[in-house]
């Protein structure tokens, strides 16, 4: 039998040495790709044990089927929202009619007739002494000489002129309450997401699972 040439030998040489090192190459890319599966595996479990702490931390809890739901007490947080949304907006809608009928209630021809019904100390003044003391005022006459005309307290003199003008504290006006849009808007985005959240939970720990499986098989 024939030798091989010395060029044929170096040139399966050759091949057998690009073998070899093709080898190397590919187990180091393995050893890359186990060493990858590994850290990803760990930072698979951490997660997991994140969702874990995060379920403690918001109180969820598992329905029949085993799925991880809110709480009633978070569902009612979502509910006292809308309730305040629609109060809001009844008060609102409240004030402008409420401040008209106060301003008739601080009308001086109602004020001997309603007295006994407004909040805070009874006024020391008679219906005469009442329409004595808008008559001088509406002459131009001082606080003081209506008092000491009148025979009326000074104070009382000024709760009466007070009901008038609307500057004393019981014919004060309500004000509207500011309807900040932008956060509202703002809650119901989180809302949305905060409602979505279980199912999402749901379906990452099962391909979390999944995935650990799997990683385990290429060890």
């Amino acid at each position: 039998m024939a030798k091989p040439k010395p060029d044929r030998i170096a040139e399966l040489e050759d091949k057998l040495k690009q073998r070899d090192r093709r080898i190397a190459d590919l187990k180091r890319d393995l050893d890359k790709e186990r060493d990858l599966v590994t850290r990803l595996n760990e930072h698979l479990r951490d997660a997991v044990d994140t969702v874990d702490v995060l379920k403690q931390a918001f109180e969820m809890e598992q329905n029949d089927k085993g799925e991880w739901v809110w709480k009633q007490s978070f569902v009612e947080g979502e509910e006292w929202f809308e309730k305040y949304v629609a109060l809001l907006k009844e008060w609102n809608q409240m004030v402008s009619e409420y401040n008209m009928l106060a301003a008739l209630v601080i009308d001086r021809r109602l004020v001997g007739t309603l007295a006994k019904r407004e909040p805070g100390r009874p006024l020391a003044a008679t219906s005469e002494q009442r329409a004595k003391v808008f008559e001088l005022h509406d002459e131009g006459t001082s606080l003081r000489d209506i008092a000491a005309e009148t025979k009326v307290g000074l104070q009382t003199v000024r709760t009466l002129i007070g009901k008038i003008t609307g500057t004393d504290r019981t014919s004060r006006k309500l004000a509207r309450i500011a309807h900040d849009r932008a956060r509202e808007q703002q809650w119901r985005a989180k809302s949305q997401s905060r409602k979505a959240l279980p199912k999402r939970i749901a379906a990452w720990e099962k391909t979390a699972v999944e995935l650990r499986k799997e990683a385990k098989g290429l060890k």
